[in-house]
């Protein structure tokens, strides 16, 4: 899988640069409370410290859970490690808002169909526009 290109060993939140763990526990958190079907926005905000990046994030996650082929999967809010898809999301962030948008499509071509790609990366970049988590 071409994921295991980038993830050699098990990766853990503590061991992360921080902005990809706070991505990470938004959207375990986000996740959870859509699925619960309560308003995200107030504790997520919490993990991303801005309310214009908790908008992006939340339109984001929208997009995600929407174009992912399979349910988004999530590790429980206490565990230290990360799954894969919450890899690949920081990835795509991050990879996103430096504007590397061939990097971007290798990561995710072979999950993704062309029209995903293009809503996905334009979500992504979006939170450079409003403040993206500075790593």
């Amino acid at each position: 899988m071409l994921i295991n290109l980038f993830l050699p060993e098990q990766p853990r939140l503590p061991d992360m640069l921080s902005a990809d763990a706070r991505y990470i526990l938004a959207a375990r958190c986000w996740c959870i409370l859509r699925r619960a079907a309560l308003d995200p926005n107030k504790s997520i905000s919490g993990y991303l410290g801005c309310p214009n990046v908790t908008l992006q994030f939340n339109l984001l996650m929208e997009v995600v859970t929407q174009i992912w082929p399979q349910p988004f999967a999530i590790f429980r809010p206490c565990c230290g490690g990360a799954s894969v898809d919450e890899m690949l999301l920081v990835k795509a962030i991050g990879l996103a808002n430096v504007d590397t948008r061939p990097q971007f499509e290798t990561l995710l071509k072979e999950m993704l169909p062309d029209d995903a790609l293009d809503l996905f990366f334009a979500r992504a970049n979006a939170l450079k526009a409003v403040g993206y988590i500075q790593h």
